[in-house]
């Protein structure tokens, strides 16, 4: 059965490209397997210096972007508040942690420990705009985002909210660095950071692009992305783009099921890998919708570890 549709109004990013830029401004980044950090904006207009200065990296970007999505969408104050983070606050993890070794476990100071949770991040938010409504984070390795953004669609689809401010977040330091390639996990491979905001509505009214459906599954992908198609009444033909997962030059086999003939891109090229990269994906779909023009359908594909996540996206006027 054909669900209803959650709508796009608005998108933001601090992440290896200049900060809240566009597609038209988006640079691919060095592939020689470095660790590529954001470009931070000046953060005095969404937070106080005296405030920012104490305050972590990923903490500071995600209120800058949830701040600058809102203003974006003309809403002052979100329905709900949902997070999706695949590690957190690593860099106040590595602060306690460290202090424990070098104090033996002995005078710690808790508010790192505090502020290293991942959930820290949808609590600043809410915090800094002053929301008292629900508040959900979603930590889960490579698909935290989309945890995140189902249980967005089933708010929205349910009509417990009106608009849902949408965010996913991490960062990434020295120390987390070398632990990865120490196992050699992303190896080779542009290692960056990012966060990115979405505000999404249940209202198409000034939305930019609309959520059709999306899944996560670790069985028969094929089959799950065929009954997608099918419960929303379409077919491979009219799909106008795959945006994958993949990294520039890594084998499209994951991805074999896709007809030939049906044109596949991807965004890596320009967020780097980093836990919620499917984030910024999303958001490279919004933007690539927006300059194709009307009646113009993508799915955004993921896999991770045999694990495969699958996002209907498509402009506004499809029918």
């Amino acid at each position: 059965m054909k669900r209803s549709p959650v709508y796009i109004k608005a998108s933001s990013h601090i992440s290896a490209q200049e900060p809240f830029c566009t597609l038209e401004s988006f640079s691919p980044l060095p592939q020689d397997g470095t660790m590529v950090l954001c470009k931070d904006p000046d953060f005095r207009p969404f937070i106080s210096p005296m405030v920012s200065r104490r305050m972590n990296s990923i903490v500071k970007r995600s209120i800058a972007v949830s701040r600058h999505v809102l203003d974006k969408a003309g809403i002052q104050s979100p329905d709900a508040i949902i997070s999706g983070t695949g590690i957190g606050c690593v860099g106040d993890t590595e602060v306690f942690l460290n202090q424990m070794l070098d104090n033996g476990e002995n005078m710690l100071n808790p508010s790192r420990f505090i502020c290293s949770t991942p959930n820290t991040i949808g609590s600043q938010i809410a915090i800094y705009l002053g929301n008292r409504g629900f508040n959900s984070t979603h930590v889960n390795d490579m698909f935290a985002f989309e945890g995140a953004l189902l249980e967005s669609v089933m708010l929205l689809q349910k009509g417990s909210a009106e608009n849902v401010l949408l965010c996913a977040a991490d960062q990434m330091t020295d120390g987390l660095y070398g632990l990865l390639d120490r196992e050699a996990l992303w190896k080779g491979i542009p290692v960056s950071e990012g966060t990115v905001g979405f505000v999404l509505s249940n209202c198409p009214e000034g939305a930019a692009a609309a959520v059709d459906d999306v899944v996560v599954t670790r069985s028969n992908p094929s089959w799950e992305v065929d009954r997608m198609l099918r419960e929303n009444s379409l077919e491979w033909k009219d799909i106008d783009a795959v945006v994958t997962s993949l990294l520039p030059g890594e084998s499209s086999e994951r991805f074999a099921f896709v007809p030939e003939g049906v044109q596949m891109q991807i965004y890596k090229q320009y967020c780097g890998q980093y836990f919620t990269a499917s984030a910024f994906g999303l958001l490279y779909c919004g933007e690539v919708l927006q300059r194709m023009g009307k009646s113009v359908r993508i799915l955004l594909a993921s896999c991770n570890r045999g694990t495969y996540s699958f996002t209907l996206i498509s402009s506004l006027c499809t029918n």
